[in-house]
């Protein structure tokens, strides 16, 4: 069993004094803290909010106040930084006029003048508070981003796990390999974090896993079909990992086929550009002029057009897999010790695929620490060999995951033509306005839940409704990260 990691009840209790003597600075009353990151944050209790909303009321001069559904009550009564009589409950939502959450928040903060909420607080809880002066503030994001000695053990943690993750994609792969074998591996992952982490937390814990097989890795935001074959070109391997609240990310880009002449350029140019990057982590160094230096090096490399880069340099890690620090161009934010952010310069160019690694990276007094540990070089990033026994695995998986049902339903429906969002705009080899696809000409297929994107097919509209909600149940996979 790994080394049970908590914060402590101190630590705790100064996460609040910290934040209480920060709302007196700003010469608030109150402080309504409603995302589930920071309530966890300040009172060390997962839950799962759904619809209904959840308030931590923090004042400078008394015991703060927890506002939860009436079915929360109980759960919530072992949380730190709360006595039993500081919840409160509304009913349900919705509730009945007298007993829903805006009538009880506004009543336990009526004599406030002045209150500030997070940023990420919705429309409706704003609307709701239009009686008071409001103001935005982003009080708990800043008490976080510099991390404890627990927190970066608890993150250390997670980094371990992710390395394992993109081992597990990597020991999975060969040339002609699919997506969904490397998928297959996020239970190995998960299951071993159960089986080692005592009080492990199943709110607060998660592994997505997936590579992106070239040459959709130069979409890193994309999501990689199953049926995607690792082949020739840079595939990227991601693993997001979240044990106990606390996060970190691993990232390799490899191959399944010797790499060609232009793919060991851009490969050594993104290198080059996450060394660069890593020699100006310490304290002080603003995120901005990092950024800058980075976009520089790879101008100058031949990578100046903003579609071969498409994001920042990083951003920082903790209970969240993005958070501040914003390692971006336009960042007002500064680094200092025991900072955790990400280091992930990446190169996209679409005919051949991405070149990305991410590392999770620990500011120290004089430089940096990488939490994340794997291997760079594109030889050691080269899969060889037959892997015989893998492929026989991996015949399995796909068998079980319905692969060659999958691969017969998308071919059916045609070659891909494109992605069709609601404003008429596409990806692909070929524009679709909203009439082209309204009108029934091409046969489309929802992503996910979301009906204002479809992809496009090039095949007659006669193709079986049966195999289109085929897809659209199993289209989803991992969501990338940058």
């Amino acid at each position: 069993m790994a080394k049970m990691l908590r914060i402590s009840p101190g630590e705790y209790a100064d996460r609040m004094r910290r934040l209480r003597s920060n709302i007196a600075a700003e010469g608030l009353d109150a402080f309504v803290v409603s995302s589930f990151d920071s309530i966890y944050y300040l009172t060390g209790k997962g839950f799962e909010p759904l619809e209904r909303p959840f308030f931590l009321l923090v004042r400078p001069d008394r015991p703060p106040k927890l506002l939860v559904a009436k079915l929360e009550e109980l759960h919530l009564a072992e949380a730190h930084n709360l006595e039993k009589e500081d919840i409160e409950t509304y009913w349900e939502y919705p509730a009945p006029k007298g007993r829903r959450w805006p009538e009880k928040l506004c009543t336990l903060a009526s004599n406030c003048r002045e209150i500030a909420v997070e940023p990420s607080i919705s429309q409706e809880c704003v609307e709701e508070l239009s009686s008071f002066p409001v103001r935005c503030l982003p009080l708990v994001e800043r008490l976080r981003r510099v991390k404890s000695v627990t927190e970066i053990g608890l993150i250390r943690r997670a980094a371990h796990y992710a390395d394992y993750g993109v081992e597990r994609l990597l020991s999975t792969s060969y040339y002609g390999a699919t997506v969904a074998e490397g998928f297959a591996q996020t239970r190995t992952v998960t299951s071993r974090i159960i089986r080692e982490v005592d009080d492990w937390q199943p709110l607060t814990s998660k592994v997505v896993m997936a590579s992106w097989a070239a040459p959709r890795s130069a979409q890193p935001h994309s999501i990689p079909d199953l049926v995607d074959e690792l082949r020739e070109g840079p595939h990227v391997a991601l693993v997001l990992t979240q044990v106990n609240g606390y996060a970190a990310e691993g990232e390799r880009t490899y191959f399944t086929a010797q790499p060609s002449d232009d793919a060991r350029r851009a490969f050594k140019a993104m290198l080059e550009a996450r060394q660069l990057a890593l020699s100006l982590v310490r304290p002080g160094v603003g995120c901005s002029e990092l950024d800058e230096r980075v976009n520089a090096f790879l101008t100058e490399e031949g990578y100046a057009d903003e579609d071969q880069r498409l994001h920042r340099t990083g951003h920082g890690l903790g209970l969240g897999n993005h958070e501040g620090p914003w390692l971006a161009e336009g960042s007002a934010d500064r680094l200092s010790e025991n900072m955790v952010i990400s280091i992930e310069p990446g190169i996209y160019l679409q005919d051949l695929g991405g070149f990305r690694h991410s590392d999770t990276v620990r500011v120290t007094a004089d430089g940096y620490e990488l939490l994340t540990n794997l291997p760079t070089d594109i030889e050691s990033l080269t899969v060889k060999g037959w892997k015989p026994v893998t492929r026989l695995r991996g015949s399995f998986v796909r068998w079980a995951l319905g692969v060659k049902q999958k691969r017969q339903a998308l071919s059916s429906l045609g070659t891909f033509k494109g992605l069709f969002v609601r404003d008429g705009s596409s990806f692909g080899d070929k524009h679709f306005g909203a009439s082209a696809v309204a009108g029934g000409s091409w046969p489309i297929l929802q992503v996910g839940e979301n009906p204002a994107t479809a992809l496009v097919f090039d095949a007659p509209n006669d193709t079986s409704k049966e195999l289109v909600e085929l897809e659209t149940r199993n289209t989803k996979a991992a969501a990338g990260s940058c």
